[in-house]
């Protein structure tokens, strides 16, 4: 281990010690550098969790011994949350050796945004390329997977495509499609509100933003159902599952083959109406993408466009159901809507887990977690530990909150955040105006990934006004 060990005591010897190696060179001088902050003079909880990053609890609590849970399992699956709040309230760190991958768990909120922060000793590259055929196939050269300086390259690029005044242009396509699916839901006795309503105005509008034709729509939609089904799955397989590698080659090959015949055919036909090719005339002090970089970037942001706010609308719409003196709130205050947003996005979180590669020892919690493994941080945890959020569990619309991790931090903070925002307020917006009552008439069938906070049908029935 590195001597560089930041170590944090408390007076009380039955309180737990948080030693946090740091294997940045001379990081005795941490000015201007990702990581843990000195310690000072709080004058609140939150700062005093901010400036110190202490996490204590008493160890005669700690649990002894018990088996790691696996994010595959039926009961994670059918209800995560007794997992987040054990790994808060108990572990902190928790490993998982049964797998294909081994990997460290961290639940606590300082914990996730410190490693999110610090990209030199936690790594967004992949350790075991091997096994990639799993998890991401073929789309995995895109800059979420890589570090600065050429992740800093490759989505300074992208960003052009995400501007506000480019977002804007999509608006009006954004209500079209979600009144065509609101007519559609309130004329409906029942209806699936995922594959009825939240995925068809989802994959309207990414198709429509990347220049797609709209007779595209169901084999995208199989695409994106395939890829979500392998997302980090390695972490949790036992053994290989040659139906999901197997899978996730042909569709992977197919969305390469897709993408490089469109950009062809968008090179023959030039325009400024889609972010594809807003892309393709995008010059950076003097650099463009590639081909191949515009290609694998349009299969992030279809995957990444999609299903995740596929499930952020879902979950509102679950949320208002499940939580209805909020949704009455909100229907006497649409000043609100941002605030219902955000409130589902860190009850909620489309992606409940991200994954980081440690690139020198570490130690979290008298755990050493050496160089060379990876490490799992659970957002939907982070979003709920009781030390940075009062009444963590609780939808409150009132509540002036932390940020939540959600859309994660630093660097590889989620370049659609701005999109996904915008067609939730669209999805929320149009709710507001035509739905007085929400029945849901189904439990949500769950995707057999626990990494994302995935449905993949929920029966519905709405009542307009």
């Amino acid at each position: 281990m590195s001597d560089n060990i930041r170590k944090y005591s408390h007076k009380n010897p039955n309180l737990f010690e948080l030693r946090l190696t740091s294997c940045l060179d001379g990081y005795s001088n941490t000015k201007g550098k990702p990581g843990l902050p000195e310690p000072s003079s709080p004058s609140s909880r939150r700062d005093r969790r901010a400036l110190s990053t202490i996490m204590t609890h008493d160890v005669n609590t700690l649990p002894k011994h018990e088996p790691a849970f696996n994010a595959f399992s039926e009961a994670f699956i059918s209800d995560p949350l007794p997992f987040m709040h054990k790994g808060l309230r108990h572990q902190g760190v928790l490993k998982h050796e049964t797998t294909l991958d081994p990997i460290y768990s961290l639940f606590r909120y300082e914990d996730v945004k410190h490693v999110l922060l610090d990209w030199e000793t936690f790594s967004s590259a992949p350790i075991n390329t091997d096994l990639d055929a799993l998890n991401l196939g073929r789309a995995t050269e895109n800059f979420i997977l890589m570090d600065p300086p050429r992740h800093n390259r490759l989505r300074a690029l992208a960003q052009q495509g995400f501007f506000p005044k480019v977002i804007e242009r999509f608006l009006p396509r954004a209500q079209r499609i979600a009144n065509e699916r609101f007519d559609y839901a309130l004329e409906a006795d029942r209806f699936d509100l995922v594959n009825d309503v939240s995925a068809q105005l989802t994959i309207g509008m990414i198709t429509g933003i990347l220049g797609l034709p709209s007779e595209d729509w169901p084999v995208i939609r199989d695409w994106t159902n395939v890829m979500q089904r392998n997302t980090m799955a390695s972490f949790w397989l036992t053994e290989w599952d040659h139906e999901r590698s197997e899978g996730v080659e042909r569709v992977t090959g197919e969305m390469a083959d897709y993408f490089h015949d469109h950009l062809q055919f968008l090179k023959k036909h030039p325009t400024d109406d889609n972010i594809l090719s807003i892309l393709m005339t995008t010059e950076l002090d003097g650099e463009r993408f590639t081909d191949e970089e515009i290609e694998s970037t349009a299969m992030l942001l279809l995957l990444a466009g999609n299903e995740t706010t596929t499930n952020l609308i879902t979950n509102f719409v679950r949320c208002m159901a499940r939580y209805p003196t909020q949704f009455d709130l909100l229907k006497r205050d649409h000043s609100l809507r941002n605030a219902a947003i955000e409130e589902t996005l860190r009850l909620e979180p489309s992606l409940r887990m991200t994954v980081r590669s440690v690139c020198q020892d570490v130690e979290f919690h008298g755990v050493s977690i050496p160089a060379g493994n990876s490490v799992a941080l659970w957002l939907m945890a982070a979003n709920r530990d009781p030390d940075v959020f009062d009444n963590p569990d609780q939808f409150d619309l009132t509540n002036k909150r932390p940020r939540h991790l959600s859309f994660a931090a630093g660097p590889h903070f989620c370049l659609g955040a701005p999109l996904a925002r915008m067609e939730a307020d669209v999805a929320a917006h149009t709710l507001l105006q035509r739905v007085q009552h929400i029945e849901l008439l189904s439990p949500p069938q769950m995707s057999d990934n626990g990494n994302l906070n995935n449905i993949l049908s929920l029966e519905a029935r709405f009542e307009g006004y």
